[in-house]
């Protein structure tokens, strides 16, 4: 029976041959149906439980019932960003004719940029991680009889690309960035953007700096240290007299807010919000000839010229706040491949 048309679908619940079919279906797919062209070949990796609609199996079932029960919040937060692109593709699919060839077109779609809002081409790593959910999905298909078998089982990933060699050589900092930074609403967020690239931290770390977090006496700063997947607050200590004068000249050159004392603040004197700065980085980037850039990427530009300077394994450990032993020898094995002079930091060498 069918219930009510929204956006060209229909909302229904009927049996055929036996099988119930349920859900919002497109009028082009239900004319299949009640033609008897469907089922057909497709039926093929057909389960028990009978056909659903790809996003219906994910929103009713593999989201509720698998990854929110089973995942880290974080995963489950990387899975619903994942289903949100996937659905732009296989919103109107059965989970059961869903093919190879369909993830591949999906995958060449999506690192060619058809299906983002904004036309921008995906990276390798966002698309593997969306293939991944893919095959997550379908396999739990298979675990509630909804398939036969996992139709992408096996097939090969895209290379993966580390995003800690995403960083702004001295040159693209310099020359590109900065002065992009400046010409954006008569460089507003500069000393935010420099704040970020010459103290190596992450977004919500940088936006609730204080004036009380700078120690002129010492001639340091202290940055909250905020780690996912956890409530700890604990706090690292940058000596910006060994770091140069690069970061002295933009702390002496911040302005805090008259009440609240918070450097890089909304109008009503509270750290600015995530999703602004983001997006006026994205701006920015985009100005500078940089789109392959996003804002984290100043913490990866902070570590690579910071190794450059021969800095100890400990001490780069201690400025980052990392707890991981590969990321910081990943930053210190790819920085003997440069000069000190090559650093923004070089005056301190």
């Amino acid at each position: 029976m069918a219930k009510k048309v929204t956006d060209g679908k229909l909302e229904v619940d009927f049996t055929y041959s036996g099988r119930r079919y349920r859900g919002f279906i497109p009028v082009a797919t239900l004319a299949s149906l009640l033609t008897g062209t469907l089922p057909g070949e497709e039926d093929a990796n057909l389960g028990k439980a009978g056909p659903v609609l790809f996003d219906r199996f994910v929103d009713d079932i593999y989201l509720p019932r698998h990854s929110k029960p089973n995942k880290k919040p974080s995963a489950y937060e990387s899975d619903l960003c994942s289903v949100r692109a996937l659905k732009s593709f296989f919103v109107d699919k059965f989970l059961h004719g869903i093919s190879k060839a369909m993830r591949e077109d999906f995958k060449q779609r999506r690192l060619n940029g058809l299906l983002s809002a904004s036309g921008s081409p995906c990276s390798n790593n966002t698309v593997n991680r969306e293939l991944s959910c893919l095959s997550q999905i379908l396999e739990y298909g298979v675990q509630v009889d909804f398939l036969k078998g996992n139709p992408v089982e096996g097939l090969k990933r895209l290379p993966i690309v580390h995003r800690s060699m995403f960083w702004l050589n001295k040159a693209q900092f310099d020359e590109k960035f900065l002065p992009a930074s400046s010409k954006y609403q008569d460089g507003a967020y500069r000393g935010l953007f420099e704040f970020a690239a010459y103290t190596g931290g992450r977004l919500n770390e940088v936006l609730p700096a204080h004036k009380d977090d700078i120690n002129w006496e010492r001639g340091e700063i202290r940055l909250l240290t905020l780690k996912r997947r956890t409530t700890e607050k604990v706090y690292r200590y940058i000596s910006f007299k060994e770091i140069g004068p690069r970061l002295e000249g933009v702390l002496r050159g911040l302005k805090p807010h008259p009440e609240t004392g918070y450097f890089f603040t909304k109008r009503n004197g509270q750290p600015c919000n995530d999703d602004h700065i983001e997006h006026v980085f994205g701006i920015v980037r985009a100005e500078a000839k940089l789109s392959q850039y996003r804002f984290h990427d100043l913490r990866h530009t902070y570590a690579m010229h910071r190794a450059m300077t021969h800095i100890t394994f400990r001490q780069l450990q201690i400025e980052l706040g990392h707890s991981s032993p590969q990321s910081i020898q990943t930053y210190l094995d790819q920085a003997v491949r440069f000069e000190p002079q090559q650093s923004l930091f070089f005056q301190q060498c």
